[in-house]
């Protein structure tokens, strides 16, 4: 399981690297075209958008399995081990409830707007919305992952 964590971990920066690469030649090109050319293109912001809002959502899940989202931790840490561990396997059943939910509830809006266009580049609107199921199918993988890796942790605890 972890190995398949990995390797979605690494196909994520991967895709994020070359969003973030996209987005920002966009960027440049709308600056030329509008400043230089004095020709603005009407896609180009469009573009960047949705390359914010795929970059965004994916990072969080690389985030997620790197453990780099903020946590406050002050009261957490003069816990014993065992019950420090134990908050963080329900943290994380917590954390996994609520993907559960935006993952479905970003399916029903990806087939709620299937139909709609964008109104610059005129493509469909569940292609920006997908990101919000795949950012977080890929976060609640991740979670899933460590939710088995802590109970193995704490049964091993409980038995030793």
């Amino acid at each position: 399981m972890e190995r398949i964590s990995n390797m979605i971990n690494r196909f994520t920066e991967v895709a994020v690297f070359i969003i973030i690469s996209a987005m920002a030649l966009d960027v440049f090109i709308e600056v030329i075209f509008r400043y230089v050319l004095l020709f603005p293109l009407f896609w180009t912001e469009e573009f960047a958008r949705y390359c914010l809002v795929w970059s965004s959502l994916l990072a969080a899940g690389i985030a997620l399995k790197r453990g780099q989202h903020i946590a406050v931790t002050l009261v957490a840490d003069r816990f014993p081990k065992r019950i420090r561990m134990m908050a963080a396997f329900v943290g994380d059943i917590l954390v996994a409830t609520m993907l559960a939910i935006i993952l479905w509830g970003g399916i029903f809006l990806v087939i709620l707007t299937r139909h709609q266009l964008s109104p610059a580049m005129r493509l469909p609107m569940s292609l920006p919305y997908i990101a919000i199921p795949t950012g977080s199918a890929i976060m609640l993988f991740h979670v899933l992952t460590s939710i088995y890796h802590r109970s193995k942790e704490l049964m091993g605890r409980t038995l030793g």
